[in-house]
């Protein structure tokens, strides 16, 4: 959709966003199959399981695109300080922030209705320890009460391979979205300017690299708990 902005043709999905996909698109699959064989007492759960899973697809594209529109806007930025840029240049760095923003955001959303999609489907019931709980508290449920530990070891590792990036994403997230505590106003404090001071922008390039890696993780995460709820849960 958003690639009409550069004048290209539409995405053709392939390597982690297609096999990500399509893990999830098979968990459908099963779920209308065995549709007919659902209880009474069980389809609003089914019901959940399925619109939660058509929207795993629609959040996947969204952040795609705007990480695709993050990375070419970020290919037009080469200075450091903003006075130093022409229009043209400005105007690309605040685009480049509006979808970088954008992005992020999209990432947490979709680990964070991955943790709430499972929560439901292993009836972890981490609400009652948490009203609003995370993707990662979800993780930290599955591993208290053993619950399905393969995969919470293989969601476990693949967060723990993406750390790095991931907080400084997480970080990012909550300043834009949450609150100011002390510890975040610091850091705001040493990236705003003085009156009079030149503003330096962040390191577009950086910041691009951070977003690859967090949208790489979100592919197989999807794709890590869908290939096994399907080969084990859903069969069932």
């Amino acid at each position: 959709m958003l690639r009409i902005l550069f004048n290209e043709p539409k995405r053709i999905d392939s390597g982690l966003l297609l096999e990500a996909g399509n893990a999830v698109r098979a968990y459908m699959d099963l779920l209308e199959s065995k549709e007919s064989n659902h209880s009474a007492a069980d389809y609003p759960k089914y019901h959940r399981q399925a619109i939660w899973s058509k929207g795993f697809i629609d959040a996947l594209d969204e952040l795609e695109q705007s990480k695709y529109c993050c990375e070419k806007y970020a290919e037009l930025i080469h200075k450091a300080f903003l006075e130093e840029m022409e229009p043209s240049e400005i105007e690309a760095y605040h685009r480049f922030v509006y979808f970088y923003k954008n992005a992020f955001i999209r990432l947490f959303s979709i680990l964070d209705k991955l943790g709430t999609f499972m929560n439901d489907l292993f009836e972890l019931k981490t609400e009652t320890l948490k009203s609003r709980f995370s993707y990662f508290t979800v993780l930290r449920r599955m591993h208290e009460k053993h619950i399905h530990g393969s995969l919470e070891v293989q969601l476990y590792n693949l967060k723990m391979d993406h750390k790095a990036p991931l907080d400084r994403l997480r970080n990012q997230r909550n300043m834009e979205i949450h609150y100011i505590n002390a510890e975040m106003l610091d850091d705001l404090m040493q990236k705003e300017p003085y009156p009079g001071d030149r503003i330096h922008v962040e390191n577009v390039h950086s910041n691009v690299a951070d977003l690859q890696q967090g949208f790489d993780m979100a592919c197989r995460t999807l794709l890590i708990a869908f290939t096994y709820i399907t080969a084990n849960v859903a069969k069932g």
